[in-house]
């Protein structure tokens, strides 16, 4: 697994009579005892006393099982087969589904939450051979360095920021792979170009760890696993196998995995969406596969709302009715864990929370949210917003679609916005991450050419323009060899970097209230701690700057420009308000893009 390979472990005995022997081995013939290893080879069954199994803290082990009974066609999505694992020392139970793995195997797979024993009973009321079964997993204390297992899954507590287990912060910064599964996992594939990469999928998530990203968002588009046909066959359970190894490897590395569930969200049929026990099934197989895991869950693709209605592709649901909270509901009823919920949202110009900020006013519902109602959340588990949202890089941020996330109540996270190359450049892929942070969203996605997509061709053939730079087709041609290595992606881990060195969960933003700053001709959002911490972000291409408000004009600060192209510092010095809590800042370093930090003595 992620420490260390995970062995089933089996007690020594000095002697072992042949009574017990051959109970032992009978019980081969109904119990499989080898776990898995992270890359998905099950490991040989080591000497000792079945249903002993052995991990750390927070690291999946998987628990398989065999049945001996016949399924008809497709009927193993439907068995009803489960694992209860209870810590005596604390009184913590988890009930944890478990999964068809192919034939006659089922698994469990299980992330103990504590040190301990682990008892755990399995039921399945309608398969004897996989019902009743006993043993332990003993958890240890995770002895690695990753902080997604020191301090343990990121999770919601109710304020505007995602947090550990622990409580500490967890800075969201995303990358963005909707055809994650067709990046090569084996080889380095045909554009790695002089990379030196052995596997086109590691090499990226490795430079991705390097730069500072801390989520992978990915879409089931390029899986060979069809759900979109009714039936969980032995070939989906293939591809699922493949698909594991996506998963497991990003566990190794200790990113949060934000993925969307199931297939894309035009692919939602009639059939399907009515067929509820069907949609519950498949719900359940999703979050025993990858609960376990550190994951956040992220509902299809623009499935919040109707967008796909609107373009004719889905006629018999709209926003009231909207199957995929239906999915959300079914998610939130199996996953022990209770990892973070959302729904991944259409553009911002159709949908924001509750509307405002869009241009959806001539829309069912707004632009409303489908998720937006107290019973929806309370029913679906929905905890957060993943938004669709493209700032003003050119002019003056209105900050009325930021407005409406912050006052939400929900964590707000920019999940996608321009990709670098495709519709902005570093400058702009740079400045939407700054506009966005500082506007209330507690982290950003980020995304490049052929990164976001690769090997696609979406939108690659036009010229764009984000009112900074013009993206030719020559640009949105970059392979991802080169766009791995984009400023902007560098730039991100920059601004993360920058964030962490103070409490910024505690930010509350300014939304050009002018209780924080007054510009003078400058383009700006700005964010502050009370009156304790100053962030003022400012994005014009002049050296333009302002006055900032509402300080303590009884106490001094310390002042300094802060360069989010290369993390570099000037110190302004010590400064003090006037009478009035204003001071004037100076001139920006240059007509880049900087940011003006504030700090009380």
């Amino acid at each position: 697994m992620l420490n260390g390979r995970i062995f089933l472990m089996l007690n020594r005995r000095t002697v072992l009579s042949i009574a017990t022997l051959l109970i032992f081995l009978l019980s081969l013939c109904a119990f499989s005892f080898a776990a898995s290893e992270s890359n998905g080879v099950e490991s040989e069954p080591k000497e000792g006393a079945p249903g002993r199994f052995e991990t750390e803290t927070w690291i999946a082990v998987d628990l398989p099982f065999v049945s001996n009974k016949s399924y008809g066609e497709g009927e193993q999505l439907y068995a009803q087969f489960d694992a209860t694992f209870t810590n005596p020392a604390t009184g913590t139970s988890l009930t944890i589904p478990g999964f068809w793995d192919g034939e006659g195997t089922f698994v469990v797979r299980f992330a103990p939450t504590e040190t301990g024993e682990w008892d755990y009973a399995t039921a399945a009321p309608d398969d004897p051979d996989l019902d009743g079964k006993t043993g332990k997993v003993v958890a240890t204390p995770y002895s690695g360095d990753l902080e997604i297992y020191k301090r343990g899954f990121v999770t919601t507590n109710g304020s505007k920021h995602f947090v550990y287990a622990d409580g500490t912060p967890f800075f969201y910064l995303g990358d963005t792979h909707w055809n994650m599964y067709q990046e090569e996992f084996d080889s380095p594939g045909p554009y790695a170009g002089e990379t030196g990469a052995t596997s086109h999928f590691k090499y990226i998530v490795d430079k991705r760890v390097e730069q500072g990203f801390t989520v992978y968002q990915s879409e089931p588009i390029g899986t060979k696993a069809n759900l979109t046909d009714g039936k969980l066959d032995a070939s989906d359970v293939a591809a699922f196998k493949l698909n594991d190894r996506y998963y497991q490897y990003l566990a190794e590395k200790g990113l949060v995995h934000a993925n969307a569930e199931f297939f894309f969200c035009s692919h939602m049929s009639k059939a399907i969406a009515e067929d509820e026990r069907y949609l519950e099934a498949i719900s359940r197989y999703w979050v025993a596969r990858y609960s376990a895991y550190p994951v956040m869950w992220t509902l299809a693709q623009e499935a919040d709302n109707d967008f796909y209605r609107e373009r004719n592709d889905q006629q018999f649901y709209d926003y009231s009715d909207n199957p995929w909270a239906k999915v959300a509901e079914f998610i939130h009823k199996y996953d022990a864990y209770r990892r973070p919920l959302s729904c991944h949202q259409e553009n911002t110009s159709y949908t924001t929370v509750t509307g405002a900020g869009s241009s959806a006013s001539n829309r069912d519902n707004g632009g409303k949210s489908a998720f937006y109602s107290d019973d929806v959340t309370a029913r679906t588990g929905h905890n957060w917003w993943a938004a669709q949202w493209s700032p003003n890089v050119a002019g003056q941020e209105s900050c009325a679609v930021a407005r409406d996330y912050w006052e939400s109540g929900k964590v707000a996270i920019n999940y996608e916005g321009r990709y670098c190359n495709l519709w902005t450049k570093n400058a702009g892929a740079r400045m939407q991450s700054w506009i966005a942070t500082l506007s209330g969203f507690a982290g950003v996605g980020y995304g490049a050419a052929d990164i976001w997509l690769y090997d696609g061709n979406y939108d690659l053939k036009t010229t764009s323009n984000d009112g900074l730079d013009t993206i030719t087709p020559e640009d949105k041609a970059t392979r991802w060899n080169a766009a791995v290595e984009f400023e902007s992606a560098w730039q991100q881990g920059v601004m993360r970097r920058f964030f962490e060195r103070f409490d910024w969960q505690n930010l509350k933003p300014d939304f050009n209230d002018g209780n924080i700053f007054k510009p003078d001709q400058a383009f700006y959002v700005a964010a502050s701690v009370g009156n304790e911490t100053y962030v003022v972000y400012l994005y014009r291409r002049s050296k333009n700057s302002g006055a900032v408000l509402g300080m303590d004009p009884d106490r001094s600060y310390d002042a300094s420009w802060f360069d989010p192209r290369t993390g570099e510092t000037v110190e302004i010095g010590e400064i003090r308000p006037d009478a009035q809590g204003t001071w004037q800042a100076p001139e920006k370093p240059a007509a880049d893009d900087y940011v003006l930090f504030l700090k009380k003595k």
